[in-house]
């Protein structure tokens, strides 16, 4: 079988080397120079989409801020998987808050205006100055999002923006989570644990499990549920107390699920590759506490003996930037969280920089 990967960066790269295992064949759309085009059996131009869709028998995506053209044509073509309804829903933000809304999924409160001046007037009026505005379109790590905490001139710069925004209550929350689920052909659903994430200026930096109230992984059910979803999905949660809050899903693997790579017998790359091709589906359970480590900006491939080292072979290391991952295992939640802290001590000796 040929699997057909629109994007060609980390997520692509692991996992078509997750999938090696099996007798696929992996093609990728991206430029020759992305991680997973070093890997591919093939790589394709973003120009030539038609001509991967069509040398493959299944179409995924490993991002879904790709080309709209090559999508569109997979699902024309009953190819991609999970279906366009998914990515809809991420081209624009308050499309995705109305879907939590409409189908009784929890998220913060948020009110979809148009402009610049109507997202302050907002702030100002529904949260008193004290809340999110994120634009709707585009942006993801953290970008086109302004946070308000009573002083409304650190988003003055949206002033004169003409385009729609999302104004959303900012949320105390204790803690933010997410759960990696995945659903299959005929409709089963399976999630690992809930992990707790360290997210800093709308970057994840580390994240371990399990921990976290398993309410969030019927959460997830009922959204891949509803959107007749096929492959892994990502979801990440703000808890506050008892409340847990939807902040955003990804339709595809994600970086908190990079710890099931070693933390489990089965990881999110395996059952994405698994789901979308027609397999039954695989265990989630976890083979022991674990967790990762982002390599922001990193340049160099570092040395340690206290965790795995997953390196992305991009070609420029810049601020932000995911250059690669380590991942711990633990024999309880402390020894993960005890590694962790040691890695951030040696690789982030200066300091991190975001």
């Amino acid at each position: 079988m040929n699997i057909g990967i629109l994007g060609g960066g980390q997520l692509g790269l692991m996992m078509i080397n997750e999938g090696r295992r099996l007798p696929f064949k992996f093609y990728v759309m991206d430029e020759r120079e992305a991680p997973g085009c070093g890997i591919a059996d093939k790589c394709f131009a973003p120009s030539d989409y038609k001509e991967i869709v069509d040398s493959s028998d299944v179409v995924t995506f490993e991002f879904e801020h790709v080309s709209e053209e090559a999508l569109q044509y997979a699902q024309d073509e009953g190819k991609l998987l999970p279906s366009i309804n998914s990515v809809e829903l991420k081209r624009e933000r308050y499309k995705e808050k109305e879907y939590y809304r409409d189908h009784g999924l929890p998220t913060p409160r948020f009110v979809v205006v148009r402009g610049g001046e109507d997202a302050l007037r907002t702030l100002k009026d529904e949260f008193n100055n004290y809340g999110v505005i994120k634009q709707s379109r585009g942006g993801y790590d953290g970008k086109g999002q302004y946070f308000v905490k009573g002083d409304p001139s650190v988003a003055s710069q949206v002033k004169d923006m003409n385009c729609t925004f999302v104004v959303e209550e900012f949320v105390d929350f204790d803690f933010e989570a997410s759960v990696i689920g995945v659903r299959s052909r005929r409709g089963e659903f399976s999630a690992y644990p809930p992990t707790f994430n360290l997210n800093l200026k709308g970057i994840l930096v580390y994240n371990y499990g399990p921990y976290g109230d398993p309410r969030m992984q019927e959460i997830v059910r009922k959204l891949a549920d509803s959107l007749n979803y096929v492959g892994t999905i990502g979801v990440e949660f703000f808890v506050k107390g008892s409340s847990i809050l939807i902040n955003e899903f990804a339709p595809r693997v994600h970086n908190t699920g990079h710890y099931t790579l070693d933390g489990a017998m089965f990881s999110q790359f395996d059952q994405h590759v698994n789901a979308i091709t027609g397999g039954d589906l695989l265990p989630t359970e976890l083979t022991s506490p674990s967790g990762m480590l982002n390599l922001l900006g990193i340049e160099k491939v570092p040395i340690t003996r206290t965790g795995k080292v997953y390196w992305y072979n991009k070609k420029e290391a810049k601020k932000r930037r995911k250059m690669g991952h380590v991942n711990v295992v633990g024999k309880d939640l402390e020894d993960v969280k005890g590694k962790i802290d040691i890695l951030m001590k040696q690789i982030y000796d200066k300091g991190l920089d975001l």
